[in-house]
């Protein structure tokens, strides 16, 4: 495992839920978002959650989201590359997988498997 690399990963899913659970909130100052982050060992792999309760995304946008460049934010704000380097580096570099669910309007969950040797 290149802990760098991961660590990237993980800095690019919580910085996602950050921005989504801004986008949910706005400047409301009594609500709070919530990030949860846990893990599980499985029979052959690790499986790292990482959860928000922001403003979720619809189906057709889930589908998009690790292509390169694909970005739902305004002009200056994202690169669209984040989620995609994401992939790569879970997926083609440690033979893992990455995947997204979400809700509109609830939040969204990404799921990382990595194998264990």
């Amino acid at each position: 495992c290149n802990v760098g690399e991961m660590n990237q990963v993980f800095l690019n899913m919580v910085i996602n839920a950050v921005h989504a659970i801004s986008d949910k909130l706005g400047t409301q100052k009594t609500a709070k978002g919530i990030i949860r982050i846990s893990t599980k060992k499985r029979v052959n792999s690790v499986e790292i959650r990482i959860n928000d309760n922001g403003a979720g995304m619809q189906e057709e946008i889930v589908k998009k989201v690790f292509d390169p460049f694909f970005t739902t934010k305004e002009i200056g704000k994202g690169t669209g590359q984040g989620l995609s380097i994401s992939r790569a580096v879970v997926v083609d570099r440690h033979k893992g997988k990455l995947n997204v669910e979400s809700v509109e309007g609830e939040g969204t969950t990404f799921i990382i498997q990595l194998p264990i040797n």
